[in-house]
């Protein structure tokens, strides 16, 4: 039996690389991919592969993959330079975990298709889950990176806007903006779960404990709190 990333490999080549080159805006030579940038692991290819095959996530034209409630699309292609000849392609590796963690989500622990989303609503967050069809606030905000140290980075920052209560970032700082503007994004949704999910199931999952002061403890808790939680 082939493995995972085989599979991926292989539908790779046969359909989404075609499907992405072959849409009427794009038209470009499926042989401008850079096989060098397929660096996806066993695990995400398996995800990934998952969340297509259950229809959580789908091809709503030309390579533009969604969920249920997203208004927003990912791609996992990104396209270099125009002025080369066949156009530069590259697989996108962010997109790729992303849509494999809607298949944690949704098949692992059970929440419903109509409650995901990828890209929140003021793109701050990479996927988010609602309690109920009707929440207009995150009850599950997620953020995504490619390697264990942006990710890592992005931990520490979030919990030192908390510690501090930051309602704004310093100049000083400007590699911090990204996860500034996550921080932001917390306080306006006060997301009680925040899911920072890197390559190869490398995960970490705080419970959220925001002030009226504008600061927030983070303190990270098993996978099981992903779980649907009981009405009871």
């Amino acid at each position: 039996m082939d493995s995972s990333l085989q599979v991926f490999t292989k539908r790779l080549y046969d359909e989404w690389l075609p499907h992405f080159c072959e849409d009427e805006n794009r038209k470009y030579s499926a042989a401008g991919f850079k096989a060098d940038s397929l660096k996806v692991t066993e695990y995400d290819a398996n995800n990934f592969i998952r969340a297509l095959d259950s229809g959580l996530v789908h091809d709503s034209g030309g390579g533009r993959y969604r969920c249920t409630r997203s208004s927003a699309f990912e791609q996992i292609f990104w396209e270099g330079l125009k002025s080369l000849k066949p156009r530069p392609i590259t697989l996108w590796v962010e997109p790729v975990i992303t849509i494999g963690t809607i298949a944690r989500l949704g098949i692992d622990h059970e929440w419903p298709a109509d409650f995901l989303c990828m890209q929140s609503k003021d793109w701050a967050f990479d996927f988010v889950v609602y309690k109920s069809v009707s929440s207009e606030n995150e009850y599950i905000a997620g953020e995504v990176k490619k390697t264990r140290i942006e990710l890592d980075n992005l931990i520490d920052d979030l919990i030192e806007f908390g510690q501090f209560g930051l309602m704004k970032c310093h100049s000083e700082h400007p590699k911090k903006i990204n996860s500034f503007k996550k921080w932001l994004a917390l306080l306006r949704c006060k997301a009680p779960l925040f899911w920072a999910v890197g390559p190869d199931d490398y995960t970490h999952l705080f419970s959220v404990q925001y002030e009226t002061d504008h600061t927030a403890t983070f303190t990270e808790v098993q996978l099981e709190q992903l779980r649907v939680p009981s009405s009871g």
